[in-house]
């Protein structure tokens, strides 16, 4: 049996791979950091269709907890499907926490909506998907 995108969504959500961390809000928003989070939803988006975890590469800390998750979950996956991450909304909330909207859109016209804090870590100069959690 195979898992959607949204059931590996809420899984994940679900599964408490996050810790939690508070910043002060930025006033000035990091213009890198909503990049990173905006090409690693579209990435991630590459993964569900084609159940290919190299999607994810240059998009997400391969040590991280995320993308473990993810990596877990490959088996699982059914590809071919039709889908679309998309993040909107999305600030810079405190340094490498990108807080938004992400839409999922499947090809039978399912549209799941998620508010997440989308954390990343600076390797060598790029942005990365640490982990993705609820926002509070």
């Amino acid at each position: 049996m195979g898992l959607t995108a949204s059931t590996v969504l809420v899984g994940m959500l679900g599964a408490g791979l996050w810790y939690a961390t508070t910043s002060p809000a930025y006033e000035a928003a990091d213009a890198g950091e909503i990049a990173a989070a905006t090409g690693a939803v579209r990435a991630w988006a590459g993964f569900a269709e084609t159940a290919d975890i190299t999607k994810l590469s240059g998009w997400f800390a391969l040590d991280g907890p995320q993308y473990s998750q993810l990596e877990s979950e490959v088996m699982f996956l059914v590809p071919g499907g039709s889908y679309e991450f998309s993040l909107a909304d999305a600030s810079v909330v405190g340094p490498g926490l990108v807080r938004g909207s992400v839409t999922v859109t499947t090809g039978r016209g399912n549209d799941e909506t998620y508010d997440w804090d989308i954390e990343l870590i600076n390797e060598d100069g790029r942005w990365l998907v640490w982990t993705v959690r609820k926002s509070p």
